[in-house]
Protein backbone atom coordinates (compact mmCIF):
# COMPACT_ATOMS: atom_id res chain seq x y z
CA UNK A 1 0.00 0.00 0.00
CA UNK A 2 3.19 2.55 -0.10
CA UNK A 3 2.87 2.84 -3.92
CA UNK A 4 -0.83 3.73 -3.53
CA UNK A 5 -0.21 6.15 -0.94
CA UNK A 6 2.85 7.77 -2.27
CA UNK A 7 1.12 8.16 -5.46
CA UNK A 8 -1.88 9.81 -3.58
CA UNK A 9 0.59 12.15 -1.98
CA UNK A 10 1.91 12.90 -5.39
CA UNK A 11 -1.69 14.00 -6.61
CA UNK A 12 -2.33 15.76 -3.71
CA UNK A 13 0.71 17.83 -4.35
CA UNK A 14 -0.12 18.69 -8.13
CA UNK A 15 -3.61 19.27 -6.92
CA UNK A 16 -2.22 22.40 -4.10
CA UNK A 17 0.28 23.23 -7.26
CA UNK A 18 -2.43 23.54 -9.30
CA UNK A 19 -4.67 26.34 -7.16
CA UNK A 20 -1.71 28.11 -7.48
CA UNK A 21 -2.75 29.30 -10.84
CA UNK A 22 -5.73 30.44 -12.73
CA UNK A 23 -7.78 28.98 -15.33
CA UNK A 24 -7.20 25.31 -14.42
CA UNK A 25 -10.58 24.45 -13.04
CA UNK A 26 -11.17 21.39 -14.98
CA UNK A 27 -7.32 20.22 -13.84
CA UNK A 28 -8.26 20.99 -9.99
CA UNK A 29 -11.63 18.78 -10.11
CA UNK A 30 -9.97 15.95 -11.65
CA UNK A 31 -6.79 15.78 -9.60
CA UNK A 32 -9.25 16.28 -6.57
CA UNK A 33 -11.36 13.55 -7.64
CA UNK A 34 -8.74 11.43 -8.44
CA UNK A 35 -7.20 12.20 -4.88
CA UNK A 36 -10.51 11.41 -3.54
CA UNK A 37 -10.40 7.84 -4.85
CA UNK A 38 -6.69 7.25 -3.84
CA UNK A 39 -7.37 8.87 -0.56
CA UNK A 40 -10.51 6.08 0.36
CA UNK A 41 -8.11 3.20 -1.03
CA UNK A 42 -5.97 4.05 1.66
CA UNK A 43 -7.65 5.15 3.95
CA UNK A 44 -10.12 1.75 3.91
CA UNK A 45 -6.54 -0.50 3.51
CA UNK A 46 -4.60 1.25 6.09
CA UNK A 47 -7.09 2.52 8.87
CA UNK A 48 -5.23 1.30 11.81
CA UNK A 49 -1.79 3.18 10.79
CA UNK A 50 -3.30 6.38 9.86
CA UNK A 51 -5.66 9.01 11.67
CA UNK A 52 -8.20 9.65 9.08
CA UNK A 53 -9.91 12.71 10.33
CA UNK A 54 -8.20 15.99 10.66
CA UNK A 55 -8.59 17.53 14.39
CA UNK A 56 -10.50 20.38 12.61
CA UNK A 57 -12.93 17.85 11.23
CA UNK A 58 -16.12 18.61 14.04
CA UNK A 59 -15.42 22.69 13.89
CA UNK A 60 -15.66 22.37 9.95
CA UNK A 61 -18.50 20.21 9.90
CA UNK A 62 -20.28 22.51 12.42
CA UNK A 63 -19.68 25.50 10.18
CA UNK A 64 -20.21 23.75 7.18
CA UNK A 65 -23.36 22.48 8.34
CA UNK A 66 -24.45 25.66 9.25
CA UNK A 67 -23.72 27.07 6.14
CA UNK A 68 -25.96 24.18 4.61
CA UNK A 69 -28.89 25.05 6.50
CA UNK A 70 -28.89 28.86 5.46
CA UNK A 71 -30.68 27.20 2.43
CA UNK A 72 -34.02 27.49 4.14
CA UNK A 73 -33.45 31.10 4.47
CA UNK A 74 -31.40 32.11 2.33
CA UNK A 75 -32.53 35.34 -0.37
CA UNK A 76 -31.07 33.70 -3.35
CA UNK A 77 -31.95 29.60 -2.77
CA UNK A 78 -29.51 29.05 -6.15
CA UNK A 79 -26.38 30.90 -5.49
CA UNK A 80 -25.77 29.19 -1.46
CA UNK A 81 -26.92 25.61 -3.29
CA UNK A 82 -23.49 26.58 -5.90
CA UNK A 83 -21.61 28.05 -3.30
CA UNK A 84 -21.88 25.78 -1.01
CA UNK A 85 -20.69 23.00 -3.14
CA UNK A 86 -17.85 25.03 -3.98
CA UNK A 87 -16.50 26.53 -0.69
CA UNK A 88 -17.37 24.15 1.63
CA UNK A 89 -17.88 20.57 -0.33
CA UNK A 90 -15.10 20.63 -2.45
CA UNK A 91 -12.90 22.05 0.41
CA UNK A 92 -13.71 19.50 2.83
CA UNK A 93 -12.58 17.48 0.10
CA UNK A 94 -9.43 18.92 -0.04
CA UNK A 95 -8.72 19.25 3.78
CA UNK A 96 -9.55 15.02 3.47
CA UNK A 97 -7.44 14.21 0.91
CA UNK A 98 -3.89 16.20 1.62
CA UNK A 99 -4.56 15.26 5.27
CA UNK A 100 -4.37 11.84 4.29
CA UNK A 101 -1.68 12.02 1.44
CA UNK A 102 0.52 13.83 3.45
CA UNK A 103 0.96 10.83 6.12
CA UNK A 104 2.95 8.68 3.34
CA UNK A 105 6.42 7.99 3.53
CA UNK A 106 8.41 11.06 1.79
CA UNK A 107 5.44 12.78 1.55
CA UNK A 108 7.09 15.99 2.45
CA UNK A 109 9.52 15.99 0.17
CA UNK A 110 7.50 15.53 -2.37
CA UNK A 111 4.38 18.55 -1.67
CA UNK A 112 7.38 21.43 -1.14
CA UNK A 113 9.40 20.17 -4.59
CA UNK A 114 5.88 20.46 -6.77
CA UNK A 115 4.47 23.31 -4.11
CA UNK A 116 7.91 25.05 -4.24
CA UNK A 117 8.46 24.85 -8.41
CA UNK A 118 4.71 25.94 -8.62
CA UNK A 119 5.28 28.99 -6.97
CA UNK A 120 8.62 29.67 -9.09
CA UNK A 121 6.73 29.09 -12.06
CA UNK A 122 3.75 31.30 -11.55
CA UNK A 123 5.94 34.06 -9.87
CA UNK A 124 8.08 33.99 -12.67
CA UNK A 125 4.71 34.16 -15.26
CA UNK A 126 3.45 37.31 -12.55
CA UNK A 127 6.36 39.60 -13.27
CA UNK A 128 6.13 38.67 -16.89
CA UNK A 129 2.65 39.71 -17.24
CA UNK A 130 3.12 42.96 -15.20
CA UNK A 131 5.64 44.10 -17.78
CA UNK A 132 2.91 43.52 -20.76
CA UNK A 133 0.39 45.46 -19.25
CA UNK A 134 -2.37 45.76 -17.05
CA UNK A 135 -4.80 43.58 -19.01
CA UNK A 136 -2.57 41.00 -19.37
CA UNK A 137 -1.52 40.65 -16.08
CA UNK A 138 -5.58 40.78 -14.91
CA UNK A 139 -6.01 37.56 -17.17
CA UNK A 140 -2.65 35.62 -17.00
CA UNK A 141 -2.03 32.08 -16.04
CA UNK A 142 -0.71 33.60 -12.45
CA UNK A 143 -4.74 34.28 -11.58
CA UNK A 144 -4.33 38.26 -11.24
CA UNK A 145 -3.48 40.55 -8.42
CA UNK A 146 -6.26 38.67 -6.17
CA UNK A 147 -5.95 35.46 -6.56
CA UNK A 148 -1.89 35.60 -6.58
CA UNK A 149 -1.33 37.83 -3.72
CA UNK A 150 -3.48 35.28 -1.72
CA UNK A 151 -1.28 32.38 -3.12
CA UNK A 152 2.10 34.32 -2.52
CA UNK A 153 0.91 34.65 1.67
CA UNK A 154 0.02 31.07 1.86
CA UNK A 155 3.51 30.25 -0.16
CA UNK A 156 5.57 32.85 1.60
CA UNK A 157 4.72 31.10 4.89
CA UNK A 158 6.29 28.13 3.50
CA UNK A 159 9.30 29.56 1.84
CA UNK A 160 10.36 31.35 4.88
CA UNK A 161 10.28 28.21 7.19
CA UNK A 162 12.35 26.04 4.61
CA UNK A 163 14.90 28.80 4.87
CA UNK A 164 14.84 28.55 9.13
CA UNK A 165 14.73 25.01 9.04
CA UNK A 166 18.23 25.19 6.56
CA UNK A 167 19.82 27.21 8.52
CA UNK A 168 19.05 25.51 11.52
CA UNK A 169 20.49 22.60 10.39
CA UNK A 170 23.42 24.46 8.27
CA UNK A 171 22.55 22.60 5.34
CA UNK A 172 24.42 22.57 2.53
CA UNK A 173 24.77 26.00 0.52
CA UNK A 174 22.59 25.45 -2.18
CA UNK A 175 20.00 24.01 0.40
CA UNK A 176 20.06 27.34 2.10
CA UNK A 177 20.49 29.67 -1.16
CA UNK A 178 17.14 28.04 -2.38
CA UNK A 179 14.62 29.35 0.16
CA UNK A 180 16.22 32.89 0.10
CA UNK A 181 15.99 32.86 -3.70
CA UNK A 182 12.56 31.81 -3.72
CA UNK A 183 11.52 34.16 -1.28
CA UNK A 184 13.43 36.86 -3.12
CA UNK A 185 10.95 35.71 -6.04
CA UNK A 186 8.15 36.23 -4.12
CA UNK A 187 8.73 39.40 -3.13
CA UNK A 188 8.93 40.91 -6.89
CA UNK A 189 6.01 39.16 -7.90
CA UNK A 190 4.80 40.20 -4.68
CA UNK A 191 5.57 44.20 -5.83
CA UNK A 192 3.69 43.25 -9.93
CA UNK A 193 0.59 43.02 -8.10
CA UNK A 194 0.46 46.26 -6.75
CA UNK A 195 -1.39 45.50 -3.77
CA UNK A 196 -1.05 47.43 -0.53
CA UNK A 197 -2.49 44.69 2.04
CA UNK A 198 0.16 41.86 0.51
CA UNK A 199 3.00 43.28 2.25
CA UNK A 200 0.96 44.02 6.05
CA UNK A 201 0.59 40.21 5.04
CA UNK A 202 4.11 39.71 5.00
CA UNK A 203 4.80 41.90 7.91
CA UNK A 204 2.37 39.90 9.90
CA UNK A 205 3.87 36.67 9.16
CA UNK A 206 7.31 37.54 9.66
CA UNK A 207 6.30 39.06 13.36
CA UNK A 208 4.71 35.89 13.84
CA UNK A 209 6.40 33.06 12.52
CA UNK A 210 9.47 35.20 13.91
CA UNK A 211 8.35 34.96 17.47
CA UNK A 212 7.58 31.11 17.40
CA UNK A 213 10.62 30.51 15.92
CA UNK A 214 12.84 32.43 18.51
CA UNK A 215 10.53 31.09 21.12
CA UNK A 216 11.49 27.37 19.99
CA UNK A 217 14.92 28.20 19.76
CA UNK A 218 15.31 29.79 23.18
CA UNK A 219 12.55 27.62 25.18
CA UNK A 220 15.54 25.68 26.82
CA UNK A 221 17.66 28.73 27.37
CA UNK A 222 19.21 30.79 30.04
CA UNK A 223 17.78 34.06 30.70
CA UNK A 224 20.55 36.15 28.69
CA UNK A 225 20.13 34.43 25.73
CA UNK A 226 16.10 34.57 25.59
CA UNK A 227 16.89 38.43 26.44
CA UNK A 228 18.93 38.88 23.38
CA UNK A 229 15.91 36.53 21.49
CA UNK A 230 13.47 39.45 22.70
CA UNK A 231 15.68 41.97 21.26
CA UNK A 232 16.40 40.46 17.97
CA UNK A 233 12.66 39.90 17.67
CA UNK A 234 11.34 43.30 18.56
CA UNK A 235 14.30 44.75 15.99
CA UNK A 236 12.98 42.79 13.24
CA UNK A 237 9.75 43.39 13.85
CA UNK A 238 10.36 46.91 13.62
CA UNK A 239 12.56 46.64 10.50
CA UNK A 240 9.35 44.36 8.93
CA UNK A 241 6.83 47.09 9.67
CA UNK A 242 9.11 49.90 8.13
CA UNK A 243 9.84 48.10 5.38
CA UNK A 244 6.30 47.02 4.55
CA UNK A 245 4.93 50.44 5.17
CA UNK A 246 7.38 52.13 2.95
CA UNK A 247 6.39 49.57 0.47
CA UNK A 248 2.92 50.01 0.46
CA UNK A 249 3.04 53.59 0.65
CA UNK A 250 5.70 53.18 -2.93
CA UNK A 251 2.77 51.01 -3.93
CA UNK A 252 0.02 53.28 -3.40
CA UNK A 253 1.94 56.04 -5.56
CA UNK A 254 2.30 54.15 -8.19
CA UNK A 255 -1.71 52.70 -8.33
CA UNK A 256 -2.15 56.36 -8.11
CA UNK A 257 -0.16 57.82 -10.70
CA UNK A 258 -1.71 55.21 -13.04
CA UNK A 259 1.35 53.32 -13.95
CA UNK A 260 -1.02 49.82 -13.72
CA UNK A 261 -4.64 49.80 -13.01
CA UNK A 262 -5.77 49.51 -9.45
CA UNK A 263 -6.40 45.56 -8.66
CA UNK A 264 -8.52 46.69 -5.45
CA UNK A 265 -11.65 49.47 -5.09
CA UNK A 266 -10.63 52.84 -3.86
CA UNK A 267 -10.30 53.40 0.03
CA UNK A 268 -14.03 55.95 -0.40
CA UNK A 269 -15.53 52.90 -1.80
CA UNK A 270 -14.91 50.36 -0.10
CA UNK A 271 -15.72 52.26 3.18
CA UNK A 272 -19.14 53.00 1.54
CA UNK A 273 -19.69 49.18 0.77
CA UNK A 274 -18.55 48.42 4.44
CA UNK A 275 -21.40 50.85 5.79
CA UNK A 276 -24.18 49.70 3.05
CA UNK A 277 -22.99 45.55 4.28
CA UNK A 278 -23.53 46.92 7.94
CA UNK A 279 -26.96 48.27 7.44
CA UNK A 280 -27.90 44.72 5.20
CA UNK A 281 -26.37 42.68 8.70
CA UNK A 282 -28.31 44.87 11.28
CA UNK A 283 -31.73 43.52 8.64
CA UNK A 284 -31.03 39.80 9.83
CA UNK A 285 -27.97 39.67 12.03
CA UNK A 286 -28.63 36.39 13.57
CA UNK A 287 -29.10 34.79 10.57
CA UNK A 288 -27.94 36.35 7.47
CA UNK A 289 -29.23 36.63 4.28
CA UNK A 290 -27.86 33.26 2.86
CA UNK A 291 -24.60 31.27 2.63
CA UNK A 292 -22.44 32.36 -0.64
CA UNK A 293 -20.30 35.15 -1.38
CA UNK A 294 -22.35 37.78 -3.41
CA UNK A 295 -25.32 37.60 -1.56
CA UNK A 296 -27.19 41.00 -2.08
CA UNK A 297 -24.62 41.83 -4.65
CA UNK A 298 -27.04 42.77 -7.45
CA UNK A 299 -28.35 45.49 -4.97
CA UNK A 300 -25.88 46.80 -3.63
CA UNK A 301 -23.78 47.19 -7.18
CA UNK A 302 -27.42 49.20 -8.15
CA UNK A 303 -27.21 51.08 -4.45
CA UNK A 304 -23.29 52.12 -4.92
CA UNK A 305 -23.23 52.61 -8.85
CA UNK A 306 -22.58 49.16 -10.17
CA UNK A 307 -18.99 48.86 -10.36
CA UNK A 308 -18.05 44.85 -10.17
CA UNK A 309 -15.63 45.32 -7.53
CA UNK A 310 -18.85 46.21 -5.13
CA UNK A 311 -20.29 42.79 -5.52
CA UNK A 312 -19.18 41.38 -1.67
CA UNK A 313 -18.20 42.63 1.61
CA UNK A 314 -14.30 43.33 1.09
CA UNK A 315 -13.92 41.90 4.20
CA UNK A 316 -13.88 37.96 5.21
CA UNK A 317 -15.41 38.50 8.44
CA UNK A 318 -18.27 40.80 7.60
CA UNK A 319 -19.27 38.62 4.37
CA UNK A 320 -19.34 36.12 7.00
CA UNK A 321 -22.02 38.34 8.89
CA UNK A 322 -23.96 38.85 6.12
CA UNK A 323 -24.18 35.57 4.76
CA UNK A 324 -24.80 33.43 8.21
CA UNK A 325 -25.42 36.09 10.78
CA UNK A 326 -23.21 36.00 13.75
CA UNK A 327 -24.28 31.80 14.38
CA UNK A 328 -22.13 31.49 11.46
CA UNK A 329 -19.38 34.00 11.99
CA UNK A 330 -19.02 32.25 16.01
CA UNK A 331 -18.62 28.80 14.04
CA UNK A 332 -16.32 30.11 11.48
CA UNK A 333 -14.13 32.04 14.21
CA UNK A 334 -14.14 28.37 16.31
CA UNK A 335 -12.82 26.66 13.62
CA UNK A 336 -10.47 29.76 12.75
CA UNK A 337 -9.57 29.27 16.34
CA UNK A 338 -9.12 25.29 16.18
CA UNK A 339 -6.74 25.89 13.10
CA UNK A 340 -4.69 28.20 15.30
CA UNK A 341 -4.61 25.75 18.06
CA UNK A 342 -3.15 23.31 16.04
CA UNK A 343 -0.17 25.46 14.90
CA UNK A 344 0.29 26.03 18.33
CA UNK A 345 0.79 22.78 19.33
CA UNK A 346 3.01 22.05 16.43
CA UNK A 347 5.38 24.69 17.46
CA UNK A 348 5.50 23.54 20.97
CA UNK A 349 6.80 19.73 19.80
CA UNK A 350 10.27 19.38 20.69
CA UNK A 351 10.53 17.84 17.30
CA UNK A 352 12.06 20.17 14.77
CA UNK A 353 9.64 19.06 11.87
CA UNK A 354 6.88 19.35 13.65
CA UNK A 355 7.56 22.99 14.46
CA UNK A 356 8.23 23.81 11.12
CA UNK A 357 4.83 22.72 10.31
CA UNK A 358 3.47 24.74 13.39
CA UNK A 359 5.07 27.96 11.92
CA UNK A 360 4.24 27.84 8.46
CA UNK A 361 0.82 26.69 9.47
CA UNK A 362 0.77 30.17 11.92
CA UNK A 363 1.76 32.02 8.87
CA UNK A 364 -0.54 30.40 6.16
CA UNK A 365 -3.02 31.32 8.31
CA UNK A 366 -2.07 34.67 9.90
CA UNK A 367 -1.46 36.02 6.16
CA UNK A 368 -4.84 34.66 5.17
CA UNK A 369 -6.30 36.58 7.63
CA UNK A 370 -4.71 39.96 6.88
CA UNK A 371 -5.46 39.36 2.95
CA UNK A 372 -9.16 39.13 3.86
CA UNK A 373 -9.16 42.07 5.37
CA UNK A 374 -10.05 44.36 2.90
CA UNK A 375 -10.92 41.37 0.54
CA UNK A 376 -13.05 38.34 0.49
CA UNK A 377 -10.74 35.75 -1.14
CA UNK A 378 -10.73 33.19 0.93
CA UNK A 379 -13.16 31.47 -2.46
CA UNK A 380 -12.24 29.61 -5.63
CA UNK A 381 -8.95 28.25 -5.60
CA UNK A 382 -7.23 30.11 -2.73
CA UNK A 383 -10.06 28.43 -0.60
CA UNK A 384 -9.21 25.13 -1.55
CA UNK A 385 -5.04 26.17 -1.77
CA UNK A 386 -5.56 27.64 1.86
CA UNK A 387 -7.55 24.96 3.10
CA UNK A 388 -5.57 21.86 1.68
CA UNK A 389 -2.24 23.48 3.48
CA UNK A 390 -4.00 23.44 6.22
CA UNK A 391 -4.71 19.74 5.72
CA UNK A 392 -1.79 18.86 4.83
CA UNK A 393 0.19 20.55 7.76
CA UNK A 394 -1.65 19.20 10.76
CA UNK A 395 -0.80 15.96 9.16
CA UNK A 396 2.38 16.14 10.76
CA UNK A 397 0.59 14.89 14.02
CA UNK A 398 -0.47 11.87 12.17
CA UNK A 399 2.65 10.83 10.31
CA UNK A 400 5.51 9.60 11.80
CA UNK A 401 7.18 9.41 8.34
CA UNK A 402 7.64 13.67 8.20
CA UNK A 403 10.32 13.02 10.62
CA UNK A 404 11.76 10.23 8.66
CA UNK A 405 12.09 12.13 5.78
CA UNK A 406 12.63 15.75 7.33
Amino acid sequence: MNKVHTATAVVAALFLASCVFGHTVALRMLLLGTGLILASVVGFQDRREIRLLPPIWLPFLLWGGWALLSLAWSIEPERTEKEWSNEVFYTGAAIWVCYVAAQAPRALRIFVALLAAAGALAAVLSIHAFFRGPEAYANGWHGGPGDHSSALLCLMAGALVLAWHAARLRAPLYARAAPCLLILLFLASAYATLNRTIWLGFAAQVMVMGAGALWWLGRDGQPPVRRGLKLAAVAGAAAVLAAATLITLHVNATKEGGAVAAAEPKRDSRMDVWREVSQRIAERPLLGHGFGRGIEASSIREKLGGSSNLGHAHNLFLDAVLQTGVVGLGLFLLLLGKVAQGALRLVRDADASAAACGLALAGVLTGMVVRNMTDTLLVRQNALLFWGLTGLLLATTGAKSWRASS
